[in-house]
Formats: C-alpha cells, sequence, structure tokens
C-alpha cells in the first residue's frame, strides 16, 4: 500500500539517487545521456516549494518536487523507482500533490515533460493534464531544458492541471 508524506530529513539522501535510477529508463529509450546528476534532495529542499515522498511498507519509493516560482505551482520531478513502477506510487504521489497545492491556495499546476515518452506525455494525460502553450513565466525552465539538450530526445511540452 503507497503512503505519500511530506518529506523528512532523512528522506533527502534518497531522492537524488532514486531520480538517477529512473533516469536510466530514458538513457534506454534515448541510448546515451550527457544528462548530470539528479540534484540532490538537499538542493530541492532549499528552493520554494515542497517535497513529497511516497512510500510502500515505510520505504522511499518515489517523491514529488514541486517548485514555487512567480506566484506558480510547477511540479518540477516525479520520480518512482522502476521497479516499484505500476503499483499506483505516481498517481498517489500526483493527488497527493494536487491536494498540497490546493491546500496551499494554488488553483493550478503546469509541469514540462516529453510528449511521445509513454511513461511522460501520455501518462500524465491519463491523470487530467493537458498540453498547453508554455506561458511566459516557463521562460527560464526552457532555458534550463536547452542546457541540458533535452529537445534532442524529442519533443517537449507544457502540461496544465486545473485545480478549481
Amino acid at each position: 500500500m503507497t503512503t505519500v508524506r511530506p518529506a523528512v530529513p532523512a528522506d533527502l539522501p534518497l531522492l537524488g539517487p532514486l531520480e538517477d535510477t529512473g533516469d536510466a529508463q530514458f538513457a534506454e529509450r534515448f541510448g546515451d545521456l550527457d544528462w548530470p546528476p539528479a540534484d540532490s534532495g538537499e538542493e530541492r529542499a532549499a528552493q520554494p516549494g515542497f517535497l513529497l515522498v511516497a512510500t510502500e511498507d515505510e520505504e522511499v519509493v518515489g517523491f514529488a518536487h514541486v517548485l514555487h516560482l512567480a506566484g506558480h505551482w510547477h511540479l518540477e520531478q516525479l520520480s518512482v523507482d522502476p521497479v516499484r513502477q505500476r503499483r499506483g506510487h505516481g498517481a498517489a504521489l500526483l493527488d497527493a500533490v494536487a491536494a498540497e497545492v490546493r491546500r496551499r491556495g494554488g488553483l493550478e499546476l503546469t509541469l514540462r515533460t516529453y510528449a511521445d515518452v509513454p511513461w511522460n506525455g501520455p501518462w500524465y494525460a491519463r491523470h487530467g493534464w493537458v498540453e498547453v502553450a508554455d506561458p511566459a513565466w516557463h521562460a527560464g525552465l526552457l532555458v534550463a531544458e536547452d542546457r541540458m539538450d533535452l529537445p534532442r530526445h524529442g519533443r517537449r511540452i507544457a502540461m496544465h492541471l486545473d485545480l478549481r
């Protein structure tokens, strides 16, 4: 059974390696990647927003990082250990993210992802997200994606979830 809760300091060292494990799926799909290692949990926790973790039998198996940027809520990262995928952990994280943003007064949430990677755009669409044009405040996110050369692996899109 999945439990989602706010990340605590003891969880933070687990988040970077968990994301790196998930990123291995992209290497399998795209071939060799020049992506830098994932941000550490401590780096993520220092950014404005919040971190949630999904646990199974009290073991951290996934996390969501939500940024609060320019007055907007943005799902920066959602990672689930590939060995633990397809058990509802990602969906539970999405539900908890939406509930927490609502609790904090947010009415919408965005993310950026690959349009055609099955566990990216299509997966989010199945959970109610819709593709939208990038809002102006995404400019910094686009610069960061270009710096990492993410677009060379496929079409990147913005997605939106209305929380009203």
